[in-house]
């Protein structure tokens, strides 16, 4: 009796903890997007590019927290959704096939590349339904990448991690060679983006490289 009652805290626990992941993606998110924080990143275009890495990050917070409380609440979810068992059960046998990589990797590195691309980056600070979708591409991504990560093997998971970080770093390196990459901007703000970048890569490879090492056994 005592071992099933300790058993239902610690799912209790667990649950409430996953649930706190949940409430902390959502609220940040929604924190990001609302007009004065909008309005003021949107002026500057290193806390531009930061909202975007922050809102991706958020939301992978939130799709963890979210695929952690579903997973304990598969037949309560069958009953109040078959629609949306199916398709969580769905994403859940595809991640399993393709061990996350799909929905970590791939589907991110569509979305970062096409909206920061300079003709569609500009375009979505001038068309507000263009903006919108550019959040919105961010938020799913990293959403996706959150159901992804109890499937992406260990070693995986800190590599790409790594060359995460190795490719912002490089993408703020490249744009220092251009100082005006995006020209909806001043060369100023350019460069103190590409520099902010280029840092925080640089910062975050050098704080992965031992556990990326160590990982693949190579230390």
């Amino acid at each position: 009796m005592n071992s099933v009652e300790s058993n239902s805290t610690q799912v209790s626990l667990v649950n409430t903890r996953h649930f706190r992941l949940v409430l902390i993606g959502l609220l940040g998110t929604l924190l990001l997007l609302t007009e004065p924080v909008d309005a003021i990143v949107d002026a500057n275009l290193t806390l531009h590019m930061f909202q975007h890495i922050a809102l991706f990050c958020l939301s992978m917070v939130f799709g963890y927290g979210l695929e952690r409380i579903l997973v304990s609440k598969l037949l309560q979810l069958k009953r109040i959704t078959y629609v949306g068992w199916r398709a969580f059960t769905w994403v859940m046998r595809f991640n399993s096939k393709t061990r996350g990589l799909i929905f970590a990797a791939v589907i991110p590195a569509i979305a970062f590349s096409f909206w920061h691309f300079p003709p569609n980056f500009d375009l979505a600070e001038v068309n507000n339904t263009a903006h919108a979708l550019e959040h919105l591409c961010y938020i799913v991504s990293g959403s996706l990448v959150g159901l992804s990560i109890v499937a992406i093997p260990r070693k995986w998971k800190i590599v790409l991690l790594y060359f995460a970080f190795m490719q912002a770093g490089m993408m703020g390196s490249m744009m220092l060679v251009w100082p005006s990459y995006f020209p909806i901007y001043s060369a100023s703000q350019n460069l103190t983006m590409d520099t902010a970048l280029m840092m925080f890569g640089a910062l975050g490879v050098i704080g992965t490289s031992s556990a990326m090492l160590k990982q693949l056994d190579i230390i």
